[in-house]
């Protein structure tokens, strides 16, 4: 599953030189919904617009952190910072937060490659997981 998000560009700058530079194989992208539709492992993709453009992408993780004290946004996307794939600057759509993409932008290959680092930090859920302690909360 493909998902999009909006960042500053100075932020993305921060996330390419984290894995670029930094070598962190695992950063986060925080939110306050819960992506459902992900699939397991490292089949997903977290594509980033920035000043309203498709810049590239990021594998992301089909698991998701969940800290249930940050109110504002207690799940952490996963993807990895050294394996961005960048792709035509094409014009991106306005949105807020994050949304399901049904069809990457900017003609990119279907998937990502695997990848085998996996976050160290943390508790790691599933996004159903997720689902679960959430129903389990109210």
């Amino acid at each position: 599953m493909d998902l999009a998000v909006v960042m500053r560009s100075e932020v993305l700058a921060d996330k390419l030189e984290d894995g670029r530079v930094q070598g962190r194989a695992v950063a986060t992208w925080n939110t306050r919904r819960l992506p459902t539709r992900l699939t397991p492992g490292w089949t997903n993709r977290l594509f980033v617009a920035c000043q309203g453009r498709w810049r590239g992408y990021f594998p992301l993780s089909g698991d998701i952190f969940w800290n249930p004290r940050d109110e504002a946004a207690p799940y952490a996307i996963i993807f990895d910072p050294r394996r961005w794939t960048p792709v035509g600057p094409a014009p991106c759509p306005s949105f807020r937060g994050w949304r399901y993409l049904e069809s990457p932008p900017g003609g990119t290959a279907e998937g990502a490659q695997h990848v085998t680092d996996q976050a160290q930090r943390g508790r790691k859920y599933s996004s159903k997981d997720c689902l679960k302690k959430r129903a389990n909360k109210r």
